[in-house]
């Protein structure tokens, strides 16, 4: 760990706005007000998330694009489908320390997400049926087997997000599985193969699964500031608290169902389209679908199409 925090002073830059951006391309503070008090968002230059271009003061929507500190993700994914399925931990290592890592500094950092588990607070009964719910529970019991909970310096918080990333895996399938998995099963392997792994009770994966999985979690990394759970993490850290407190807060606004938890919605309102469709449907049919959804006529009357 103490080369990582070497490695993150070495690219402190890449992690700092020039305050005087703001006011040169009027970008909204969030909450901040012009005294300097506040909650600062709106400029990042981790990643950034672009459905459409402005031409001659029009807006003109383009394929999306997703951008993780200048590089595109389809060429991270495309730089990646030829190495070892370590995509994730990659793109893990550029969000947060500014720069694409050498061979060596990817073994240390996946090395250091293995070893930064807690495996005293893995456990297999949870108080809640929720995934994200124990989820939370777990991350703050955290703060408790931490020295220095409170201690608060960037390479600080870089070193707790490490551990928190590296156990958030162990925590999901101990839960799932109700049984306690308090270390990776694959020591020299990425989080995408160690997580179908964890999934299946065993390592009969194909190298494409693993691939699929390592895709997914690289597209999962980041999507800007301004969606409701990374903004909730940054309203919470500007108050100067904890990390595990502002993981656990923006984990509880992922999994409402108008954020993440649309996933779960998404699943029963695909149920009742293929009950309604089991006869077979076109495309007339699935436009009235939508647009009584829409109206609050069908599914949960709540007026949403989830995912």
């Amino acid at each position: 760990m103490n080369t990582l925090k070497r490695i993150y002073r070495e690219n402190m830059e890449a992690n700092q706005i020039d305050p005087s951006l703001y006011a040169r391309y009027r970008v909204k503070q969030g909450l901040r007000n012009e005294n300097g008090t506040g909650v600062k968002v709106g400029l990042t230059k981790i990643c950034d998330v672009v459905g459409y271009q402005m031409i001659h003061g029009h807006k003109h929507n383009i394929d999306g694009q997703l951008i993780y500190r200048g590089y595109s993700v389809r060429d991270l994914v495309k730089m990646q489908s030829k190495k070892p399925v370590q995509g994730y931990e990659t793109v893990a290592f550029l969000l947060i320390f500014g720069k694409l890592p050498t061979d060596q500094e990817l073994a240390l950092f996946r090395q250091a997400l293995h070893d930064a588990v807690n495996a005293d607070f893995i456990q297999v009964e949870y108080e809640t049926s929720n995934l994200l719910n124990a989820l939370q529970i777990e991350i703050l019991k955290l703060y408790g087997s931490d020295p220095n909970p409170d201690r608060d310096s960037l390479e600080e918080r870089m070193s707790k997000g490490i551990s928190i990333l590296g156990s958030i895996p162990l925590f999901v399938f101990s839960n799932y599985h109700h049984k306690r998995f308090d270390a990776y099963p694959l020591g020299d392997k990425g989080l995408a193969e160690n997580i179908l792994a964890l999934a299946r009770q065993s390592d009969a994966y194909t190298i494409q699964e693993a691939r699929v999985m390592d895709t997914l979690l690289m597209l999962h990394a980041d999507h800007g500031g301004g969606n409701n759970s990374t903004f909730a993490n940054v309203v919470i850290t500007s108050t100067g608290t904890d990390i595990y407190s502002c993981m656990s807060a923006a984990i509880g606004s992922l999994k409402g169902p108008r954020h993440g938890g649309a996933a779960e919605k998404m699943s029963g309102q695909c149920e009742m389209i293929l009950e309604l469709c089991q006869n077979g449907w076109d495309d007339q049919m699935l436009e009235e679908i939508a647009y009584k959804l829409l109206a609050k006529e069908l599914y949960d009357k709540s007026g949403l199409i989830y995912g």
